[in-house]
């Protein structure tokens, strides 16, 4: 088995214009979006070209931040 990281990246917007939604808050919404969307697809089977010939699991899903000097910071 091998494990393989994937970037998603999504747009996060307030769904009231004058709604001030914290960041912390934004990135946990994300993190869980991610993670029900993906775990949703399992339960159904994912769907991709070497279907026959692999099977692909969910492991996690984390925020990835990075810091100020342009390296990533992965948390684990």
């Amino acid at each position: 088995m091998r494990e393989i990281r994937v970037l998603v990246r999504l747009q996060v917007d307030e769904c009231e214009p004058d709604a001030k939604i914290d960041l912390e808050t934004m990135q946990d919404a994300a993190v869980d979006a991610v993670e029900n969307a993906v775990r949703h697809a399992e339960d159904n089977g994912f769907s991709h070209t070497y279907a026959d010939e692999l099977s692909i699991g969910f492991v996690d899903a984390v925020l990835y931040e990075e810091d100020m000097d342009g390296e990533d910071l992965d948390e684990e």
